[in-house]
């Protein structure tokens, strides 16, 4: 890996192969998420002087044999299966796109930025942050509109009326009354029994529905 590194820094040209050498031997997520954004004279410049002070720390330190490649246990193929349905007309969509596109243009804007000649490091710290977070912000809403297309809802507990297995009404119906118990006891939480009665009486009665079939 030394002379990887030292290869590297001798001939700087593949932004790439240095965020890859990177992601081996840093110890940053943030670089790491930085430099997976792509290049910018900014993040060259970052990942020139990390990877000096990586390669300065192995020459310091012992030289330990690489160790093998762990042997991969033969994967089966996966047999072939039915496409998820799709509910691509979901109106919970659109606001999840808008959202999407906001943060998208926010982190746009901001890697432009980046490369500002006048900009301090601090503000340039700043804005790399800012361009992780709203990174992981595009992630979690890209993942809840996969869930939306293949289930038709947001990620998250199934609400009661839309449960129908048998044994999963039943252990909520054993909470709720458990749970009832607790707040009858408990002159504060009044405001609760309205709505914790009326969960009852609907699975009460889709288990009577269920058992009457």
């Amino acid at each position: 890996m030394r002379a990887a590194l030292h290869a590297w820094l001798a001939a700087p040209t593949s932004f790439a192969a240095g965020a890859a050498l990177y992601a081996q031997v840093g110890g940053s997520a943030v670089y790491g998420q930085l430099f997976a954004l792509g290049e910018t004279s900014y993040s060259r410049q970052v990942l020139v002087r990390e990877l000096r002070v990586l390669a300065s720390g192995l020459e310091q330190g012992p030289t330990l044999p690489a160790a093998p490649p762990p042997k991969m246990a033969p994967v089966a193929p996966l047999a072939p299966s039915e496409p998820p349905p799709t509910h691509t007309d979901s109106p919970l969509l659109a606001p999840l796109r808008d959202q999407l596109r906001q943060l998208r243009d926010e982190r746009s804007q901001l890697h432009a930025q980046l490369t500002a000649p006048r900009l301090s490091r601090t503000d340039r710290r700043k804005m790399a942050l800012r361009i992780c977070e709203l990174t992981g912000q595009v992630g979690q809403l890209l993942a809840a509109e996969a869930h939306v297309l293949s289930q038709g809802r947001l990620p998250g507990v199934v609400a009661t009326a839309d449960v129908t297995d048998t044994g999963e009404l039943r252990r909520r119906l054993d909470n709720l009354i458990s749970l009832r118990a607790k707040v009858r006891k408990r002159p504060e939480r009044a405001a609760e029994l309205p709505a914790l009665d009326a969960d009852i009486i609907l699975i009460r009665h889709k288990l009577s529905a269920t058992t009457r079939v």
